[in-house]
């Protein structure tokens, strides 16, 4: 299971690097060809993560994927609403370069999070398989 997230370690260094790439030729107005080639870079840089990080959720919640996937596409739309909400008023405060420098700093928490996931993953999996088992034994 764990080898879904061992795939996006090299997607995670680059995607927050490509961000700020394009969150500074979007600011200092830079020609459009080097604003399409960081905008692609992160885009298939996120496309990497997401697949990797959706394939693990299913590999890893074992009867009840549909659930786990369920809740990750809950998660993922809300945060896309608040984050909708919030860009505009943070454009214009802080510039793009701002805004998209801080977007790749909570990529860099998030990304913190998912190899935290695949270092103790396997430890709370089992730990939580062990509790299920103990619970259904008792009954």
């Amino acid at each position: 299971v764990q080898i879904r997230l061992e795939s996006a370690k090299v997607a995670m260094v680059w995607l927050p690097l490509s961000v700020i790439g394009y969150a500074w030729v979007c600011q200092e107005r830079v020609n459009i060809a080097a604003m399409c080639v960081m905008l692609f870079l992160a885009g298939f840089l996120s496309i990497w993560i997401y697949a990797s990080t959706l394939a693990y959720i299913v590999d890893a919640n074992t009867g009840r994927s549909s659930t786990a996937v369920a809740a990750n596409t809950s998660f993922r739309g809300l945060s896309a609403f608040v984050a909708t909400e919030i860009a505009v008023p943070l454009q214009d405060s802080i510039g793009d370069g701002g805004l998209y420098t801080l977007w790749a700093g909570l990529m860099v928490i998030t990304n913190c999070i998912i190899l935290l996931v695949l270092y103790k993953g396997r430890k709370w999996r089992e730990a939580s398989a062990e509790r299920e088992k103990r619970k259904l034994d008792g009954k």
